[in-house]
């Protein structure tokens, strides 16, 4: 595998990752128990800045919308 496709596969997971951690927060907020936002908010803010605005998964930009 080349670097490219490993890079590749990792920025996969991290979207997977974060569609988990959403939908999570989603099913928390239900029952009033958030935890961990600004962290959530910290680590977003993290992937926007490496990768920009634009790669945050399109099905959490739609979510949010």
């Amino acid at each position: 595998m080349s670097n490219i496709q490993t890079i590749s596969e990792l920025c996969a997971i991290c979207e997977a990752l974060v569609h988990i951690v959403e939908e999570q927060r989603k099913a928390l907020a239900q029952h009033d128990a958030l935890v961990l936002e600004d962290e959530i908010a910290k680590t977003r803010s993290r992937y926007t800045a490496l990768l920009g605005a634009e790669e945050w998964p399109d099905d959490c930009q739609q979510q949010e919308e």
